[in-house]
């Protein structure tokens, strides 16, 4: 019995292979080349990936962007979520990475979001970690202690130039709590201490945003017998201090200034 490779092929077998061949490499053509080259160690969409190495995506286009994640559904779906045993559940650095002596995961395992950035080279910019921002609340914190700051400021608070806008805002809701509660020194730059000459009856003050309603206090902050500040009233841009008779000697007084 001849063997299949024996067997002579006729002129329409061979025109039908051809033909086969032919629709195989139009298919493949029109299958994007990711679909027909998938490795089944690719990362599968819609699917858990169960990995035990890291899993890398880079991009290198000018201006581009890694990996982004739109939940576009009307439901509470999150674009990204991160997740951590041991180590913060999500953490990105700008620039250059943290020193790896102190970002640790021990030290992170607690810590949801970690973000870290170099101090800025440019001297109109500030490297950021985390930059929350909103027309209503750019970072909101909850908890035993909602918002801790730690460093040279701990927490700094800039009013953005508006008529009445505030810094740092302390708000109790009720008078058994407190708006705010300072251990050890505090400092307030619209205060401060004068010198007054032997014989002057009063000392006048420059200070900007002093108005007619604002809140002055004043005491000599030396021995004056039989003399005291009988009055402090405050003008435009200034306030003056009056004292009962004219001084015999000269005097230094401490001011403060709300308003």
């Amino acid at each position: 019995m001849e063997s299949e490779t024996s067997i002579p092929r006729s002129r329409r077998a061979i025109l039908a292979a051809a033909a086969g061949a032919a629709g195989a490499l139009v298919a493949s053509a029109a299958v994007p080349l990711g679909v027909a080259a998938h490795d089944p160690e690719d990362v599968a969409v819609g699917a858990d990936n169960p990995e035990t190495a890291t899993t890398t995506l880079t991009n290198s286009a000018d201006g581009s962007t890694a990996v982004a994640g739109h939940a576009t559904g009307t439901g509470h779906g999150y674009g990204v979520e991160g997740t951590s045993a041991g180590g913060a559940g999500a953490f990105a650095w700008s620039v250059s990475p943290p020193d790896a002596s102190w970002f640790l995961p021990e030290y992170t395992k607690y810590t949801g979001v970690f973000g870290s950035a170099p101090a800025s080279s440019e001297p109109n910019y500030a490297g950021t970690g985390v930059w929350g921002d909103s027309p209503d609340t750019g970072v909101f914190g909850s908890g035993g202690y909602g918002v801790v700051g730690y460093g040279g400021i701990g927490v700094e608070g800039d009013a953005n130039g508006s008529l009445g806008s505030i810094g740092v805002r302390a708000w109790a809701p009720s008078t058994s709590v407190y708006a705010l509660k300072v251990v050890g020194k505090v400092n307030f730059n619209r205060s401060g201490r004068v010198s007054i000459a032997s014989g002057a009856s009063y000392r006048v003050v420059s200070l900007a945003g002093v108005t007619t309603t604002s809140k002055v206090f004043a005491v000599f902050a030396t021995s004056e017998s039989g003399r005291w500040i009988r009055a402090v009233v405050p003008a435009a841009g200034k306030f003056t201090m009056y004292f009962n008779a004219a001084l015999t000697s000269s005097a230094v007084a401490s001011w403060f200034v709300l308003d």
